[in-house]
């Protein structure tokens, strides 16, 4: 998508220069005053429709290619922005007392007080023991993030021979 962008400023640049040109093949007070007075281009464009409309028409064309590609890129979403909305969903899947309903925990999720906002770790997509660098941190991994690959026993103690051991 960035590649488009810069294309499409690439068109909005040589239509700007066309436009300069056109204005300077008309008379050097045409091309100075579009140069140095942007109002005049207006003008320019105006009054010397035929000469300036197809430089005119390419400036057009970036500037629509600059908005269709932001539109079209602006709901694309990161992998690492969806690691972390799934991180803070999983964090909201416990009983809403005050709502009075109950979401839907994973498996995986202790809905003790030891949730994602109280703590000083977040789920990064790190998954493996060796990523770690302590019990603690292990086990809020094992307990708040998907994915987790440290409990090879499946005991709920992340990463015994590592960090956790007995």
């Amino acid at each position: 998508m960035e590649l488009l962008i810069w294309a499409a400023l690439g068109l909005i640049v040589l239509g700007g220069l066309g436009l300069l040109l056109a204005a300077f093949k008309t008379s050097v007070l045409w091309g100075l005053l579009v140069l140095f007075i942007p109002p005049a281009a207006i003008l320019f464009l105006i009054l010397h429709w035929q000469a300036a409309k197809g430089a005119f028409q390419l400036q057009l064309l970036g500037l629509a290619l600059v908005f269709a590609v932001s539109y079209f890129s602006s709901g694309s979403i990161d992998p690492r922005d969806m690691r972390r909305a799934a991180s803070v969903q999983n964090a909201s899947n416990v009983l809403d007392i005050n709502n009075g309903r109950q979401s839907q925990s994973a498996p995986w999720q202790n809905q003790s007080s030891n949730s994602a906002s109280n703590t000083a770790y977040r789920c990064d997509g790190r998954v493996h023991c060796s990523q770690m660098t302590s019990c603690a941190e292990a086990t809020f991994f094992l307990r708040n993030c998907p994915g987790t690959k440290m409990d090879g026993d499946g005991n709920g103690i992340p990463c015994e021979r590592q960090w956790c051991r007995r």
